[in-house]
């Protein structure tokens, strides 16, 4: 229903958008002012979902209902509520630590009003109420490339009008000072455009690898089938949300037919710092061989790690210190280690190819949250069992173990099918086990040209292999970062949340190295794990350490 919509009193409706914290109680305490005040809503968080964080309680109301249901919540969320337009057609209302306790604030494009009362929340709000106009077209997308005839539209569009829902202002002040991306519906679907092709990648790997539908005591794995596949891209769609914030979500949305659609959102701040930990971590690794698949300039610029890591504290505090800035900061702009653009030189999948980077990690925050709805965990029926390298551990951290190790497998697939030239890129692994090796080449032409495209198609796989992995390793490295930095903030339930990703760190590494020890190598006839890759990545860890320690601290109060 658009904000142009009418009650049966003749006031206007809006669209709502009430993000409360569910491990501060605040959910709860949202949804029971809801109703008490007889308004209907929707839950966002996927039914079976126990991924803490922000709850989306969406729905429409009256100004008036919306001013009394703000008025009320002001003293049962332990932050200030930020109350703002997205877009022309939507309202959001927000808990921040940046607005003291039981202060409400209306913010704008260029200043924000404080409401002392509901009366003055009213006022505030009724000059960005008038101004709103309803999108008289269908909302833009972008377009599934593989799937093109089973996606659906009224999701793909759903997926834009959320990016708009999940804009911090601040991010977009920074990002955008013309302040116009929030009018330009087609900008926000041109950002998603690229994770859009990622998830395509996924759907096709997905539906390419046996599988045990997540019940491990399955001992003849099969393909899921076409139908499923086209099942699944007809119910999931993934947008950028234009913000700081860390954390990636699925939201679910109930599509006009009756099925249950699903939106997953991706940090873009964490993507890219990401990226650039990636880019620099066979730097940090220092382990002969890896170079190949670093930059040159980081790996064998010099061997002494201070210097490494000073060069590499310079892009992490930028873009450490662009996270949930202050209230109209001004900001420099990131300082990337990773190329943004294709370097002269080099050649897609090649040892110095930066969108390869930009993939893994994007692949990776993608897989992570499809996982689960790729294994039917969503929509409270029978839950499939967990693998069995998670027992032991507790239950919510088993759910995110198994996730991230199914995303391992899936982001490297995934990966692999990307490196195709006119289309997806499947290797000849049986080519592979009888033609590939480092000895003297065949005598006979055809023995030479299946050694070459063996040597070829191995360097590829391996290439994405090793992307991958330094993919996962860069996410944990990230949120322990985050995390740091969070604490040193007093943002405890955030930092809470984060470490509690980084505990499955050690689960998720001891899984990756039995994949390239034992798994991949009887699949792919390579052998695939380094020689002293465990005490690299220590190496990388240890870096971590010193962000944690050092650079955090620096970035919080300078002056110590």
């Amino acid at each position: 229903m658009t904000p142009t919509a009418f009650g049966a009193d003749g006031e206007a409706r809006v669209v709502f958008h009430l993000f409360a914290a569910s491990d501060r109680k605040e959910a709860d305490a949202a949804r029971d002012v809801l109703r008490r005040a007889d308004v209907t809503y929707v839950d966002l968080r996927p039914l079976g979902a126990n991924a803490p964080g922000d709850d989306v309680l969406t729905g429409t109301a009256t100004t008036t209902a919306l001013v009394n249901i703000v008025t009320a919540l002001r003293h049962l969320f332990r932050y200030g509520i930020a109350v703002r337009v997205a877009g022309p057609t939507d309202v959001v209302v927000q808990s921040d630590s940046r607005i003291g306790h039981g202060q409400v604030v209306v913010r704008g494009p260029r200043h924000d009003v404080l409401a002392e009362d509901a009366g003055a929340l009213r006022s505030a709000l009724d000059g960005p109420l008038t101004q709103m106009v309803p999108d008289l077209a269908p909302l833009p997308y972008p377009p599934s490339v593989l799937f093109h005839g089973y996606q659906s539209a009224e999701l793909a569009a759903e997926a834009t009008r959320l990016a708009r829902v999940f804009t911090d202002p601040d991010f977009i002040s920074g990002a955008d000072p013309t302040g116009t991306v929030l009018d330009d519906p087609e900008m926000l679907a041109d950002v998603s455009s690229r994770p859009r092709n990622l998830l395509d990648l996924l759907l096709l790997a997905y539906g390419l690898s046996r599988t045990d539908g997540g019940d491990h005591r399955v001992r003849d794995p099969r393909l899921p089938g076409p139908d499923a596949v086209r099942r699944v891209a007809a119910t999931v769609e993934v947008f950028v949300q234009p913000s700081t914030d860390p954390e990636s979500r699925v939201l679910a949305r109930s599509l006009a037919d009756g099925r249950q659609g699903f939106v997953i959102g991706l940090p873009p701040q964490v993507a890219e710092l990401m990226a650039n930990i990636s880019w620099a971590l066979p730097a940090l690794f220092a382990i002969p061989g890896t170079e190949a698949f670093g930059t040159s300039e980081l790996a064998s610029g010099t061997t002494d790690g201070d210097r490494r890591w000073a060069d590499i504290d310079a892009t992490v505090a930028s873009y450490l210190r662009s996270w949930r800035p202050p209230r109209a900061a001004t900001l420099l702009p990131p300082r990337p280690l990773i190329p943004m653009a294709m370097p002269q030189d080099e050649s897609r999948y090649g040892p110095g190819d930066p969108y390869m980077v930009f993939d893994a990690c994007t692949l990776f925050l993608i897989a992570r949250e499809l996982t689960p709805i790729l294994e039917g965990r969503y929509g409270g029926g029978a839950e499939p069992p967990l693998a069995p390298f998670t027992a032991g551990l507790p239950r919510e951290m088993r759910l995110g173990t198994h996730a991230d190790c199914a995303a391992y497998v899936h982001t490297m697939n995934a990966l692999i099918l990307g490196a195709g030239e006119d289309g997806p890129f499947v290797p000849d692994f049986d080519n592979i086990r009888r033609h590939f090796h480092h000895g003297r080449p065949g005598r006979l032409r055809r023995t030479r040209q299946r050694e070459e495209r063996a040597r070829r198609e191995a360097g590829v796989v391996l290439a994405c292999l090793n992307r991958t992995t330094e993919a996962v390793l860069s996410y944990y490295a990230v949120v322990d970062m985050l995390a740091a930095l969070a604490r040193a903030r007093r943002d405890g339930d955030l930092a809470r949340r984060l470490e509690a990703i980084g505990g499955r760190r050690e689960a998720v590494c001891r899984y990756m190295l039995w994949v390239k020890e034992q798994a991949l190598p009887e699949d792919w006839g390579l052998r695939t794990r380094l020689v002293g890759e465990e005490d690299g990545w220590e190496r990388a860890w240890e870096y971590v350490r010193h962000v944690q320690r050092h650079l955090v601290p620096s970035l919080v109060d300078p002056s110590d």
